[in-house]
């Protein structure tokens, strides 16, 4: 993740120069790539995922040296820099669709509050998965005060971010008593 993370903030620099364009994938191949991993693992009893995974390959790089393995690491961390922003986290980890799943049920929530938004869209700029507050684009929000969705990570960038406190953390059923 690290590697990724100095990856987005080079993508980000370079996007604010004008240098590099961030390319947004259909959302919908994540799942489709969930299903095909979740499928190979019943399968071949193998967790398949791991064998591209970049996590599993750095750590695997670690503790047995350095192999062919890393020219994939590197590839999409050339994607990650050039192409499209978080590609590999936003659009092929099948990690962070099963988070998404235990996220909807999760009582931990981030909630919108638009009458106090000014819509600057800091909160979009950090955020790891920034379609989960396209919310709070001036004028799509469906409610004065919203949930932000599933995939959210919940990692409090966005609440610490927003100038307003538009952005908070509540939990689901408690919001009232707290």
């Amino acid at each position: 993740h690290l590697l990724a993370e100095w990856a987005e903030m080079l993508h980000l620099k370079l996007a604010a120069r004008k240098l590099v364009k961030d390319h947004p994938f259909d959302r919908r191949a994540r799942t489709l790539l969930w299903l095909l991993f979740a499928v190979l693992a019943f399968v071949t009893g193998y967790t398949v995922y791991e064998t591209i995974s970049p996590t599993g390959i750095l750590s695997r790089a670690l503790i047995y040296g350095p192999g062919l393995a890393l020219a994939w690491v590197a590839a999409l961390l050339l994607v990650e820099i050039f192409y499209s922003r978080r590609a590999w986290c936003r659009y092929a980890c099948p990690i962070g669709l099963t988070y998404g799943l235990v996220g909807a049920t999760s009582p931990l929530r981030v909630t919108y509050n638009l009458e106090s938004c000014f819509h600057e869209g800091e909160c979009r700029k950090v955020c790891l998965v920034p379609h989960v507050l396209d919310t709070v684009i001036k004028g799509r929000a469906r409610d004065l005060n919203v949930d932000i969705g599933a995939d959210c990570t919940r990692c409090g960038r966005c609440v610490d971010t927003c100038p307003t406190g538009s952005l908070t953390f509540k939990f689901k059923g408690l919001g009232d008593l707290l």
